[in-house]
């Protein structure tokens, strides 16, 4: 895939996003770019394992809130699912 590619690509996911989304999208690049600033290629892979899980849990637990694509696709289809048990 080329880099055109991938960045239509990107845009065209982002387009679906709710503000909520984009919010997390933004402060994900902001935090990712201040870190590849700040490390070099050689200090990144020398993390170790549990720092790196330890990275994650830090983005999950500060947007946990954040309703995921596969959660709202489950909410809408449990809202169908209760719409269609009342009006049978």
């Amino acid at each position: 895939m080329t880099h055109a590619e991938i960045k239509q690509r990107i845009s065209n996911k982002l387009e679906a996003l709710t503000k909520e989304q984009l919010t997390l999208i933004d402060n994900f690049l902001t935090n990712l770019s201040s870190c590849v600033q700040n490390q070099t290629a050689s200090n990144l892979s020398s993390k170790s394992e549990q720092e790196r899980k330890e990275l994650i849990r830090s983005f999950r637990g500060k947007y946990a809130h954040i309703p995921t694509s596969s959660e709202n696709f489950a909410g809408r289809k449990q809202e169908e699912i209760d719409w269609e048990n009342r009006n049978r």
